[in-house]
């Protein structure tokens, strides 16, 4: 059985000072403008390239998961559906951007994380709070912004692992004067295990191909950018509702880019094409679901005074159902708005306020705001504040599927709150926030959604991260407590407690490290018939153990064993969760 304190204890105890400084990093996505994540106000986690290779996950979610605010809920191994929970939020409530551009199923309503492909991703920025005010719809309690591979040389990985696991990709960056060119690919597969026994004895497995080309060109009049990428594979499920136990993907995004400094404004501009497909095929039948997003956005930013600066754009996306199984009572809404941000710096103190406007088919206008204030009390410690809105419009399958839809239904909105404490001095860093949302029309129902009259969701999140010459420790604990008001039940799948920790050793050519993820245990929700409250999921730690170790020429061996004590558990009522299973990719790049 898991004892918080006793891994509390073990984190502060074992690493519990540090010398060496970690590189600063930079928020790109949570002012809409590059700046220090030491200087934003708002939960943010960033990981690089080699952040995301030396962690090991298996996969995207199993890879967020990690990090503060977040818990994960899985429907089997990988390839599988996975849901995100950020800060409490419905997986539709955390707007994934991939290169910037906003993605996901019109019909669905969020990003299938699970069959985006981890090899292609070289950056991940996690804000955590609501960011409607400058991204619109969907951002209630997040926004995951995804940036894929950019290489500056050659660089190959192949991997094996438990479950029929196999995987490799390519990348490539080549430049001449002003112009460069870059290419990704990658391909990967899984037998995988069976996710529901009592359904199907088969194995669950997926497949899953990637290939991106992209080129940048340096004017006088700015860099044009121009990019392409697919993303597509096949994942076998388990259902009781027929027999299609199959799926289809397909991702295929296309975007034209520019930006320029012109004196002291920056000027960007992003034209794209987004293709969401997603085919469930059986013996005898098949159920395609494919839409698509059209979407243009431009902003200018300057700091126009001394410590005053200044962002304004606007935005306009079409989303529209191409092609469905069944006909949708109707098929395409488009969504126009403008936004604006201020941040004034004076001594110690920052401001920050940010509004949105978005005007969308068949709906009144909705108007998102953000006010935000940190404060310097010393050079280690700063005091922040927030409270914004957001909402999130209800999908083109609650709204308009035949037999099913609700035309009358709401959009959500909330109102949220945060008050963090951040310190930082050359060998700690460590935050404790506390947050607060309420949401108004909170959307539910497996046959026909409604709107909830109000759900209020609180919590806390500390973290630490810490150095002391060859050791380190990240450490995050987030208590939360999320609740339907109307019937005062909790909020299905969010866990109570959830910590995780990653002690790491670094020495010249490798480094070792443990991890211990650990869930209370957690409401599943009730019977759809008969109302009563399903099995909790019970509470467990996994525990898992790995190795990077750098080679002669270029080649980086890593390896890792997770679920290490081979625990039984789930965390989605019904589904098999993997038992202990290792991966090994052996990496080369060019210097």
């Amino acid at each position: 059985m898991f004892k918080p304190a006793l891994l509390t204890t073990l984190v502060v105890s074992t690493f519990c000072s540090a010398t060496a400084s970690d590189v600063e990093k930079i928020s790109i996505y949570a002012n809409k403008t590059a700046t220090s994540a030491n200087d934003v106000l708002a939960g943010v986690s960033i990981l690089e390239k080699e952040d995301i290779l030396n962690r090991q996950a298996i996969d995207l979610p199993t890879l967020l998961g990690q990090l503060p605010g977040i818990n994960l809920s899985k429907d089997g191994g990988r390839g599988q559906n996975s849901s995100i929970y950020i800060r409490g939020g419905n997986t539709g409530h955390t707007l994934v951007l991939i290169d910037g551009v906003r993605v996901g199923s019109a019909t669905l309503g969020y990003q299938a994380l699970s069959m985006i492909s981890l090899e292609m991703i070289e950056r991940i920025e996690v804000i955590r709070g609501p960011r409607a005010a400058l991204y619109g719809s969907d951002a209630l309690s997040g926004v995951i912004a995804i940036s894929t591979r950019q290489s500056q040389s050659l660089e190959v990985i192949a991997q094996v692992g438990s479950y029929g696991q196999m995987g490799a990709d390519m990348s490539l960056s080549h430049t001449k004067d002003n112009l460069t060119l870059k290419v990704a690919l990658g391909s990967s597969r899984s037998d995988g295990f069976n996710s529901k026994s009592e359904l199907d004895k088969d194995k669950d497995g997926y497949e899953q191909q990637y290939v991106k080309l992209s080129g940048d060109y340096r004017t006088g009049l700015g860099v044009f950018s121009a990019q392409g990428h697919v993303n597509s594979g096949r994942y076998e499920f388990d259902t009781s509702w027929g027999d299609e136990d199959k799926s289809h993907t397909l991702h295929r995004a296309y975007l034209l880019g520019w930006r320029h400094q012109l004196g002291n404004w920056a000027h960007q501009a992003q034209l794209s094409q987004v293709l969401d497909s997603d085919t469930t095929v059986g013996p005898h039948s098949k159920s395609p679901f494919v839409t698509e997003r059209e979407e243009f956005s431009y902003q200018a930013s300057s700091e126009v005074f001394k410590g005053l600066t200044f962002l304004s754009g606007l935005n306009w996306y079409q989303e529209s159902v191409e092609k469905s199984s069944t006909a949708y009572e109707q098929k395409s809404r488009i969504n126009k708005a403008i936004f604006t941000a201020l941040q004034q710096k004076v001594g110690a103190l920052t401001l920050e306020a940010s509004g949105r406007r978005d005007v969308v088919t068949d709906y009144l206008g909705q108007s998102t705001w953000q006010l935000a204030a940190g404060y310097d009390v010393n050079d280690a410690l700063k005091l922040r504040l927030s409270r914004g809105s957001a909402f999130k419009l209800p999908t083109f399958n609650e709204l308009y599927f035949p037999n099913y839809a609700n035309p009358d239904l709401k959009p959500q909105e909330s109102i949220s709150d945060e008050i963090a404490l951040m310190y930082q001095k050359k060998n700690l860093k460590a935050e404790l926030a506390w947050f607060s949302r309420d949401v108004t029309n909170l959307i539910q129902g497996i046959e026909q959604a409604h709107n909830v009259k109000q759900a209020s969701i609180k919590g806390v999140e500390f973290s630490t991260h810490k150095r002391w010459q060859t050791l380190s420790s990240d450490f995050s604990y987030t208590w939360l407590d999320a609740k339907n008001r109307t019937t005062g039940k909790m909020l299905e799948r969010r866990p109570k407690h959830t910590i995780n920790w990653r002690g790491n050793y670094l020495a010249d050519k490798w480094s070792f490290f443990i991890t211990a993820d650990y869930q209370s245990e957690t409401y599943q929700g009730a019977d759809w018939l008969s109302g009563a409250d399903l099995a909790k999921a019970p509470s467990h730690t996994l525990w898992g153990l790995g190795a990077n170790v750098v080679l002669k020429n270029q080649f980086t061996l890593r390896a890792n064993v997770q679920n290490v004590f081979d625990k039984d558990y789930f965390t989605s009522l019904g589904y098999e969760t993997a038992g202990v299973n290792f991966t090994v990719n052996l990496s080369y790049t060019m210097l």
